[in-house]
């Protein structure tokens, strides 16, 4: 099924649709401000490992938080370093991926025991809509269609459709990825370079 989502405006009827289905441990395929993710509840243990199922990961690949502010994502990481703090206050909601220690809350969630935590907050309406609603974040990983430079909500529905709730059609999307900055260690490390600008901030590159 493909739900058609005004793009700037979500129908609040959708939106509750979501989150019923969401609270009820289903999977959805959402638009983000990158590229289409599937996303489930932190606390639907049957829905993360349907995720690893989908993508066809092993269970030690790190999956994402999808928070609705910084706030929220320090409930789960064990600490922000003060400069990471201070760039995710002004550049989020935004595309950034900032990996940090995971604190002892990831423990009991259906993601099993993490040495590390993904942090995203997304800057999409949805997003925001179905944040203001949820208490806890949404666990995500990003879905791009091999071997094409966009990915097009009707073949999303034809690979998935059988295995998540709903499609949300956010149209066609370029294959834009976040920025991936491990804020472990000291300077920070840049794993990818995506559409996030990091030029304020210290880092060394990848090897």
């Amino acid at each position: 099924m493909i739900l058609q989502v005004h793009p700037e405006n979500p129908e609040k009827r959708y939106v509750q649709q979501i989150l019923d289905g969401i609270r009820d441990g289903r999977i959805f395929i959402l638009p983000t401000d990158t590229v289409y993710a599937f996303v489930c509840d932190l606390d639907a243990p049957r829905a993360i490992n349907e995720l690893y199922r989908l993508k066809n990961l092993s269970e030690k690949h790190p999956l994402s938080l999808l928070c609705r502010d910084v706030a929220m994502a320090s409930h789960y990481a064990r600490s922000i370093p003060q400069a990471v703090f201070r760039f995710m206050k002004s550049h989020t909601p935004g595309p950034y991926t900032f990996i940090l220690n995971a604190n002892r809350m990831m423990d009991r969630r259906g993601m099993g025991r993490k040495k590390e935590v993904g942090i995203r907050i997304v800057d999409h309406p949805l997003h925001r809509a179905l944040m203001e609603q949820l208490d806890t974040p949404l666990v995500s990983t990003s879905i791009t269609m091999e071997a094409e430079f966009t990915t097009d909500p009707e073949d999303l529905e034809r690979l998935y459709g059988h295995d998540v709730a709903a499609v949300v059609d956010g149209g066609i999307r370029a294959h834009e990825y976040s920025t991936i900055l491990d804020c472990r260690p000291d300077p920070l490390i840049l794993m990818r370079e995506g559409i996030g600008t990091v030029d304020d901030l210290e880092f060394v590159r990848q090897e």
